[in-house]
């Protein structure tokens, strides 16, 4: 007993039957205290320095890492008609695989016989087109044998042109000798005239030299008249020449207007072949959309159109195709505010739902049936809820029945701190140390 009080009750009661009082008596039981205690304290001072793992925590979701490999929605690219289907859910088909069979529900297209009958009207717009331009050339034939006719004409009418101006040249000089010669003849015939009157001559003499003055005179009068005619006939070969240009400038002019109206014409062929051609292109293309195929191999999961005669939409989803190969990796959607504390290559520990895990979160080596990963993108604008999506790849095999839309909880590893410091900083609300991982490449 401690003797502590003055009220004693070892009279009252049977201290034998309590082991309480026998240790009570015991005079060794406080050294026994006080060293427990003492070795207490000074395994959790010790407790204190052993490492520790600073992380972040954060949900998300199991998905594919590439986007070609994450189920995608099977669409049809026009409106028709479900007519039949080759596949159900669940069957596994290859890239190619013919699903479903459309048929034409618009006006414009209800004809079966619809691209042969637009391929008629091509084959006859290319007639059409085969026609005009023989036209086409058979009118520039036209224009240069013109132009060459042209110039043969123009110089052999140069050549005339030519030869009636020497002609009238000579005729001219003809003329001007015969003026002289009638003028010698005149100044003769007056001076025998009066050599007569005086009685020197003859009237033999003087009659002579009045038949040589008629004579010249007829002379000059028949060289005038053959100049007159020549020049005429200069005159004739300017304006045949004049004429010709005048007359092959206006059929010329003719087969040019002709040739640009065909040009017109085989123009507008041509922009009607190539609507024609696009109109087919298009019916061809459109045929083809009729039969609704898997863009990938994989899985069809869900089909949204199931019935026979069931109308879809231009862009509406009729199935879902799940890829058969891909790759696992995790969205996390982060804080912002621990946002600046992850980089790319940071580590990340999961646990996923199903999977029985033992998590300690500051000796992620401890832990069990935890996975790891790498972080490999981070979003740089928040979604619709203010957090950042980071995407995580696998280090390590991860489960093989693990399959996309799993819920996964991620621990982000930091730095590694003591525990008086981690302990320090939670009671402060300080945030993690700033780390960056090795191998980094944020601030590139």
């Amino acid at each position: 007993m401690l003797n502590i009080s003055k009220k004693r009750i070892n009279d009252r009661l049977d201290t034998k039957r309590y082991k309480s009082f026998e240790k009570l008596n015991n005079p060794f039981i406080g050294p026994k205290v006080k060293r427990t205690f003492f070795i207490a304290a000074i395994i959790s001072l010790g407790g204190l320095f052993l490492p520790w793992t600073q992380n972040i925590q954060a949900k998300g979701t199991v998905t594919m890492r590439q986007p070609e490999q994450r189920p995608s929605e099977i669409q049809a690219a026009i409106a028709g008609q479900i007519a039949q289907w080759y596949v159900s859910e669940g069957d596994l088909v290859t890239k190619g695989d013919t699903i479903a069979r459309l048929q034409e529900i618009k006006n414009e297209y209800l004809d079966p016989e619809l691209i042969a009958r637009t391929r008629e009207q091509l084959d006859a717009k290319n007639d059409v087109i085969k026609s005009y331009l023989a036209k086409v050339d058979a009118l520039q034939s036209l224009i240069t044998t013109l132009r060459t006719n042209q110039k043969i004409s123009a110089q052999s009418l140069t050549f005339k042109l030519q030869a009636s101006r020497a002609a009238a040249q000579a005729d001219s000089s003809n003329y001007t000798a015969e003026i002289q010669n009638l003028k010698v003849a005149q100044d003769q015939a007056n001076r025998f005239e009066q050599l007569f009157n005086q009685g020197l001559k003859s009237r033999t003499e003087v009659e002579q030299y009045r038949v040589k003055l008629a004579q010249s005179t007829a002379k000059t009068q028949e060289a005038e008249r053959k100049w007159e005619m020549s020049k005429n006939k200069l005159l004739e070969a300017k304006l045949e020449l004049k004429n010709n240009g005048n007359a092959y400038l206006e059929k010329i002019s003719k087969a040019q207007s002709e040739l640009a109206t065909a040009q017109g014409a085989l123009a507008s062929s041509q922009g009607e072949r190539a609507k024609l051609q696009n109109i087919l292109s298009n019916y061809t293309v459109r045929s083809k959309y009729y039969f609704i195929v898997a863009p990938q191999d994989g899985m069809l999961a869900k089909v949204k159109k199931q019935g026979i005669g069931e109308t879809v939409k231009e862009g509406s989803s009729i199935a879902t195709i799940v890829p058969s190969a891909y790759e696992l990796a995790v969205e996390l959607f982060i804080n912002p505010m621990d946002m600046p504390l992850i980089h790319e290559n940071s580590k990340v520990q999961f646990q996923f739902d199903g999977w029985p895990a033992i998590v300690f979160r500051g000796w992620p080596n401890t832990s069990y049936g935890t996975f790891n990963g790498s972080v490999v993108a981070i979003d740089r604008v928040t979604n619709e809820n203010g957090m950042y999506r980071v995407l995580v790849a696998p280090d390590e095999k991860w489960p093989e029945n693990l399959r996309a839309g799993t819920g996964a909880r991620g621990i982000a590893l930091l730095n590694t701190v003591p525990i008086w410091y981690e302990m320090w900083r939670q009671l402060n609300t300080f945030p993690p140390d700033y780390y960056e991982p090795e191998g980094s490449n944020y601030d590139e």
